[in-house]
């Protein structure tokens, strides 16, 4: 012990000692023993915690990590549901035309359409405002919210018929909202809001076209049904005046059948029955042969008739006939209402883009209050033209309706006492 001692205050530093080779042999195999003996402990230790990781989980823990991710699953799937849902409904919502908004039973507006935001001009405030207290009482929204509450509390459905600050007609139908699996359970109501401005317009001038086609035929049919009875009843007529009455039958009968062809034409075109759609009108072509057609009959009246036709041919998609019946009826109505010794002009240009034609008169004119009926059917300038002429009005709907059809746009402009001027512009929108 003594010996080794003395080797470890050597190693140290202390003093330099001689050891002999057996004692040397002896301490480097307890140093080697001891080496040993430390590198086993440490590989058992590694080889402890190696295994304690590799321990496998307990069952209920593992139960609960597999429900935990299936939980999670679920929910996400959920999730992505009720989205889709929502963007769903709410593409519903937005496409349907009619307006409608819903109301708790504390008549709270819980949901609205952005159709019903344009009708009635609703923002974000609404949905903090249990009254309408504060609204305008002439607003649509403060009837039809007071609607919401008496239908809320009486469960028996109202319509009601309002008009908004701009013009717009509207029919509303406020219904309860009522649980139908519970008995008592109610939501509150939905108000449907359709706009029928346009709907009301269309039955007015239907009223108007029915009234209007009634009284055209029942005029020529009154005249020729009382000549028909004197010539029944036997009574004696002068030759002259029975000349006379069958003249009068004969201009009767042939309004009446321009009146059914106009009716019929008009007819057509309400019913996009334009005939040959993919046609191509030769402008040059129709427009000449209304000039030598029309010219006679501005020169039996002793009228300067002109037509300024490039030489060129113009070419355009539609259907010829249309385009036709179209320009003859303007130029017919110049000629009818310009006094002898007037002059008739007709131009036609193309600017590459459009066709414009131009037909011009020099004629009675017309009043500025009556310009913007004039296109209307069955409208007749009473006092500048009379009916005497035996127009029905339709010729220049008719004509507005045709051009329509070339997607081109019809104007007017005149003088009283100088003349008019119709201007026909159609684009050119494909090639010939």
């Amino acid at each position: 012990m003594t010996d080794l001692i003395e080797i470890i205050n050597a190693l140290s530093g202390q003093e330099t000692v001689s050891v002999d080779s057996g004692l040397m042999r002896v301490l480097l195999a307890a140093v080697l023993i001891l080496a040993l003996v430390a590198a086993a402990v440490l590989a058992g230790l590694a080889a402890l915690l190696v295994n304690k990781k590799r321990r496998p989980l307990p069952v209920w823990k593992r139960e609960t990590a597999n429900l935990e991710a299936e939980l999670r699953r679920q929910l996400n799937d959920l999730t992505a549901r009720v989205n889709n849902w929502n963007n769903y409904i709410n593409s519903i919502f937005s496409s349907i035309e009619d307006g409608f908004f819903l109301v708790d039973k504390d008549n709270q507006v819980v949901l609205f359409n952005g159709r019903a935001k344009e009708l009635l001009n609703l923002g974000p405030e609404i949905f903090f405002s249990k009254s309408s207290n504060h609204l305008n009482a002439a607003e649509p929204l403060s009837a039809i919210l007071d609607s919401c509450r008496k239908v809320t509390a009486s469960k028996a459905a109202e319509q009601l018929c309002l008009e908004t600050p701009d013009g717009r007609k509207l029919e509303v139908r406020v219904g309860p909202i009522i649980d139908k699996y519970r008995t008592g359970t109610d939501f509150g109501s939905l108000a449907i809001i359709k706009d029928v401005t346009e709907l009301l317009k269309l039955e007015n001038l239907k009223k108007d076209f029915v009234a209007s086609v009634s009284h055209e035929f029942r005029t020529p049919l009154t005249l020729i049904s009382g000549f028909i009875e004197m010539f029944r009843m036997g009574n004696t007529m002068q030759p002259e005046e029975s000349t006379r009455a069958f003249e009068i039958m004969d201009i009767e009968t042939e309004r009446l059948k321009r009146l059914i062809s106009e009716l019929l034409s008009l007819s057509e075109i309400g019913h996009e029955l334009p005939g040959d759609p993919d046609g191509t009108v030769d402008v040059t072509l129709v427009l000449r042969g209304i000039a030598q057609t029309l010219g006679v009959l501005a020169e039996q009246k002793g009228q300067s008739f002109i037509a300024e036709i490039n030489p060129e041919p113009m070419l355009l998609p539609g259907n010829e006939n249309w385009f036709y019946l179209a320009v003859k009826n303007v130029v017919e109505n110049a000629i009818k209402y310009t006094p002898s010794e007037g002059t008739i002009r007709i131009r036609a240009v193309n600017t590459g883009t459009v066709f414009s034609i131009d037909i011009e008169d020099t004629g009675i004119g017309i009043e500025p209050e009556e310009l913007e009926h004039i296109f209307n059917r069955f409208y007749r300038v009473e006092k500048a033209r009379g009916s005497a002429s035996g127009g029905s009005g339709l010729g220049l709907a008719l004509v507005k309706d045709i051009v329509s059809l070339f997607r081109g746009e019809i104007t007017v402009r005149s003088t009283p006492g100088k003349g008019t001027l119709f201007s026909i512009t159609i684009p050119v929108s494909r090639e010939i």
